[in-house]
């Protein structure tokens, strides 16, 4: 499923099959980058979070964690035996909520993400309101392995 019709159907208590393992989304957060455009953020059972990226016609699922690593954050990094080269920093905003409460609307997080070469994907984040650290490891994951059920 590509990014765009996963945008026009993804909806609170939908459950997204990814890579053949079905989650269900609790909540579904637009989030608003600070050069105007936007990425849909939801948050799963089990902790999983799965965001969308239209520049790349893909996605990530991560799961929080916690991480060793202090501001500024390098180029490069090391995690779990891998090397993550650093792909973007943002800010964004909470636009648009649906289904619980996770992230609230107005809420917003500053994040650096990075990649490494299998695949893998890590996201240092810290929310605005509460300065508290959110990190997350997971995967890239191709539009071909999701789907809406």
């Amino acid at each position: 499923m590509d990014v765009l019709e996963f945008r026009s159907k993804i909806k609170p208590n939908a459950v997204i099959s990814i890579g053949g393992r079905d989650y269900t989304v609790k909540e579904v957060v637009k989030f608003r980058f600070d050069d105007g455009n936007y990425y849909i953020k939801c948050f799963l059972e089990g902790g999983f979070v799965f965001a969308d990226d239209l520049s790349e016609n893909t996605f990530i699922l991560v799961k929080g964690i916690k991480t060793p690593f202090k501001r500024p954050f390098p180029e490069n990094l090391e995690f779990d035996g891998k090397n993550f080269k650093f792909l973007f920093s943002a800010h964004a905003v909470a636009e648009e909520i649906q289904g619980d409460e996770v992230f609230k609307k107005g809420e917003s997080e500053r994040f650096w993400d990075y990649a490494a070469d299998d695949g893998s994907y890590l996201s240092l984040g810290i929310n605005d309101q509460s300065g508290e650290r959110s990190d997350d490891w997971g995967r890239i994951v191709n539009n071909g392995d999701v789907a809406i059920k």
